[in-house]
């Protein structure tokens, strides 16, 4: 009932409790419990309090010192102003109520320390710019989103379709979801395993083939990691897009209303360049936030990262479709959760801290300006920004988000970077 359970991060105060109090406490059980009973063999309320004794004694017992123990250690938790994070683990050193009862009381509490200086923060800051051929290339994607996939009597290449079937072997044996029919596949799109695209060019509908190929050492499978397999392969079609013609038509299906393709490439161009430095400023936060947290090796209690764990298990599953209620363990294990669950609470806890030393306020003006620019992605902005103020949960996670941004700024002002330069494509593709 009262187990330990030992824990890095764990603080451990002896406490005592009162066995005139506990004594007291057990009397008025009993004859509360004397008073309500209904045992066979005598009227309501009248069994003797020795028989009272004999059936409810123990359960009594462990009430009291039970609630005995909760209350003296959250008093003396409060006197010292101590921040215990979850629930706390209470034990007992003996269950005698005649004698006063010492007991151990193990908890986790808030981590309290130090920040390092800013400026031992290094980071590298990405650096990009919107080139001619960035846009042809995304104008490109657009068109091959919104076109027909058409049979053609050629070989497969780069950049072209395969369709295929395949069944891949470990040991001659073929793997679980190694096969498949009718599968396409876009060359060049990288979705498969290194070699296995490759391993398609220059084949033509009808043809076979034995591809000899290594799965990643770092594959989701552990049964397939670094393993050498054979699949074994016939194509059955080679497709390439049909694309759409530059016209009005096509800008009002992707959402842009223009008349010409000049107006076009100027519109589209406007809108990658906002979004190239959104994603500029996210990685550099990124790196700048990784770097802080290396910097504060701060350890995180158990309690905190197994709400986290949780909290990111019940996203994921979400996002898979999944029906949170019957999550099985076996299914999403919490501890595939936790490292990245610590990573985060620990990031929490230092930019509170950075906002508590500094006395950083939520800045109404920063807040106005993000949720204009949050409310500009929206058909109706105004609808968007009446609903924000108008809903006090959201209108408090804008504040959070304008305190981080405030955090960032003050951090970029007293940290070093290095200037990284990257392609358009390397910064928006940036897991």
């Amino acid at each position: 009932m009262f187990g330990i359970n030992k824990k890095k991060t764990e603080n451990k105060l002896t406490l005592k409790l009162d066995s005139s109090s506990l004594q007291e406490q057990y009397d008025k059980k009993i004859e509360e419990q004397q008073r309500s009973s209904n045992l066979k063999g005598y009227r309501k309320g009248k069994a003797p309090k020795d028989v009272i004794e004999q059936y409810y004694s123990d359960q009594i017992t462990s009430q009291i010192i039970y609630e005995g123990m909760t209350n003296t250690f959250y008093k003396k938790i409060s006197e010292d102003k101590i921040s215990v994070v979850g629930q706390p683990q209470l034990n007992p050193l003996t269950m005698n109520i005649k004698k006063d009862i010492k007991f151990e009381a193990i908890y986790e509490s808030y981590p309290e320390f130090t920040l390092k200086k800013f400026s031992s923060i290094k980071y590298k800051k990405p650096i990009a710019s919107l080139l001619d051929a960035d846009l042809d290339n995304s104008i490109l994607q657009m068109q091959k989103r919104f076109g027909n996939l058409e049979k053609i009597d050629e070989s497969v290449s780069d950049g072209k379709y395969a369709k295929i079937d395949f069944e891949g072997y470990l040991n001659e044996e073929l793997f679980e979801g190694g096969a498949a029919k009718d599968y396409l596949i876009e060359i060049g799109s990288n979705n498969m395993i290194p070699g296995f695209e490759e391993g398609l060019i220059g084949l033509k509908v009808g043809d076979e083939k034995d591809l000899n190929i290594n799965f990643p050492d770092d594959y989701h499978a552990e049964d397939l990691k670094g393993k050498p397999v054979k699949f074994k392969i016939k194509v059955n079609e080679v497709l390439e897009t049909s694309l759409p013609e530059l016209n009005k038509d096509f800008f009002s299906k992707i959402g842009i209303d223009v008349e010409t393709t000049e107006e076009f490439k100027k519109d589209l161009k406007v809108k990658l360049e906002k979004d190239l430095e959104v994603s500029l400023k996210r990685k550099e936060k990124e790196r700048l936030f990784d770097s802080l947290e290396k910097l504060n090796p701060i350890e995180i209690p158990s309690a905190m990262v197994m709400a986290e764990s949780e909290n990111l298990r019940k996203s994921a599953a979400q996002q898979m479709g999944m029906d949170i209620s019957k999550i099985k363990d076996e299914e999403l294990p919490l501890e595939n959760f936790s490292e990245n669950a610590t990573k985060r609470v620990r990031l929490g806890v230092i930019l509170n801290k950075i906002i508590e030393d500094n006395d950083l306020k939520s800045n109404p003006e920063l807040v106005k300006e993000l949720i204009e620019e949050r409310s500009s992605g929206f058909k109706d902005p105004e609808q968007y920004k009446n609903w924000i103020y108008g809903n006090e949960e959201q209108l408090k996670n804008i504040e959070s988000l304008a305190l981080e941004e405030q955090v960032t700024d003050l951090l970029i002002s007293q940290s070093k970077s290095e200037e990284e330069n990257l392609s358009f494509e390397e910064v928006m593709t940036m897991g």
